[in-house]
């Protein structure tokens, strides 16, 4: 009996431990930090996972069926670029901030969940900022604000 049941027990353990409640998927970044995003007399932190290379920026939030509200994900890129973003396979409404080099917020672009359609800026940024849509609007910021980043903000490859 003990016997039969032994591949039951590890089956069911494994089961268990991938559909725990931490399953989102951990590819998209490694690094975490936070940053503070100020304008207008308004600020506010954002607890951000970091998108440094090309993997972590391809995946970025796709698959998520939630994230907390003073969560987002910062995306860094080796040298200043244009290219759009898109929705495909992100479940999440969300606010994407194209930030210059300096840190300065140029426009806030609004992404419909699995829309593919490519949200490309107005001209060149260095870093872009996903939030849950509404994030900026919530704080009083928009355009023009600032993102202080930390010290510790790993290489962008």
């Amino acid at each position: 009996m003990a016997r039969l049941l032994m591949p039951l027990v590890l089956l069911l353990a494994i089961v268990a431990v991938s559909c725990g409640s931490d399953d989102l998927p951990k590819a998209a970044a490694s690094h975490r930090t936070t940053v503070t995003v100020s304008g207008g007399g308004a600020a506010a932190k954002v607890n951000v996972e970091i998108a440094s290379t090309d993997k972590q920026r391809e995946q970025g939030l796709m698959l998520r069926q939630s994230m907390a509200e003073d969560a987002g994900m910062l995306f860094l890129f080796p040298t200043d670029t244009t290219v759009g973003f898109w929705m495909r396979n992100t479940y999440l409404p969300l606010d994407i901030a194209y930030i210059d080099s300096s840190g300065r917020v140029l426009e806030i672009r609004r992404a419909q969940p699995l829309d593919e359609t490519p949200l490309t800026p107005k001209g060149p940024y260095r870093y872009t900022l996903e939030v849950n849509q509404g994030w900026f609007e919530r704080h009083g910021l928009a355009a023009g604000a600032t993102v202080s980043f930390p010290k510790d903000l790993p290489s962008a490859q």
